[in-house]
């Protein structure tokens, strides 16, 4: 597979391809940004714009594993087609698309220098298993001086069909203490930690970790300040409702095998997506699409 992928984008400006462990893992690198991602789960593993002093956007734990067995633990996986806990008992949390094998069926250098990416996968009998719908879903990535998600679902069943997703997004920060969240004013807060009363969100949010919360209705673009580092990240959706900020903390962090216990003020997750009452729902032969730009500055 890896001698295939060199030799069918060769011709495609910026892109190397190697193998780690037993993923393939794609470079993406021209004037304006750079990029690492995995068709494991088609799982962003780095974004990083080509400007002076400029910092990985993305962080991913030291202790990821990369043997295909299990999503990898940081970078933005896909949640999809559930957010969250299985419908069932026995399947995984976050829907099982980030633990899947994705096909990278297009590449190109864009006009203004911009890298395009799209990969695809499908229902097979291993995931009718799991959830009975037939469907596609097709991930573009567009690397340059900003990132581009877009994620789109289509149904191909003969009924319309419910679904939650995000992009699970772990961002590099200098420090829990130093960062806020600005852009869930007005948002429904449910906190899935302390399961408190809903709450409107007001004002800006500052980090005080564990946090496990989910804003539903949220609207407009999310901003992390970081002010350790002076470094903003803006996200700017279209097609999503919801957000959700987690980190777990000192003591919650003890229960992942793939996170240093020591690593929790470095990252911090800002997700955004459908879930909860925000669920989309497809019509027969419909599709839908949500889109995530990241901007650094």
């Amino acid at each position: 597979m890896l001698e295939t992928l060199k030799q069918q984008f060769a011709n495609v400006a910026g892109l190397t391809f190697e193998q780690r462990d037993a993923l393939i893992m794609i470079g993406v690198k021209n004037a304006q940004g750079q990029a690492v991602f995995t068709t494991h789960g088609a799982h962003l593993l780095s974004f990083q714009p080509n400007q002076a002093g400029a910092k990985d956007c993305l962080w991913v734990s030291e202790s990821a594993v990369y043997d295909g067995t299990k999503p990898i633990r940081g970078g933005i996986p896909i949640c999809w087609p559930w957010f969250g806990a299985a419908p069932r008992e026995g399947l995984p949390a976050h829907g099982f698309v980030r633990n899947r094998a994705w096909q990278l069926v297009d590449a190109e250098t864009l006009a203004e220098g911009s890298t395009r990416l799209r990969l695809e996968t499908q229902s097979d009998d291993a995931t009718l298993s799991m959830w009975p719908v037939p469907f596609k879903l097709s991930l573009t990535i567009e690397v340059g001086a900003s990132l581009t998600l877009s994620l789109t679902s289509t149904n191909l069943s003969d009924h319309s069909q419910q679904l939650t997703e995000a992009f699970h997004s772990y961002f590099a920060i200098s420090d829990t203490d130093a960062v806020s969240v600005s852009g869930l004013a007005g948002s429904e807060c449910h906190d899935k930690l302390t399961h408190a009363t809903v709450a409107v969100q007001s004002g800006d949010l500052k980090i005080t970790p564990p946090i496990d919360s989910v804003f539903l209705n949220q609207q407009g673009e999310l901003v992390i300040e970081d002010a350790l580092w002076q470094r903003q990240l803006t996200l700017q959706n279209s097609g999503t409702s919801s957000a959700i900020v987690w980190n777990p903390g000192s003591e919650l962090i003890k229960g992942f095998a793939d996170m240093d216990n020591q690593a929790w003020p470095r990252m911090l997750c800002v997700e955004v997506g459908n879930v909860l009452q925000n669920a989309v729902t497809i019509p027969s032969q419909g599709t839908h699409t949500m889109t995530m730009v990241l901007k650094s500055r």
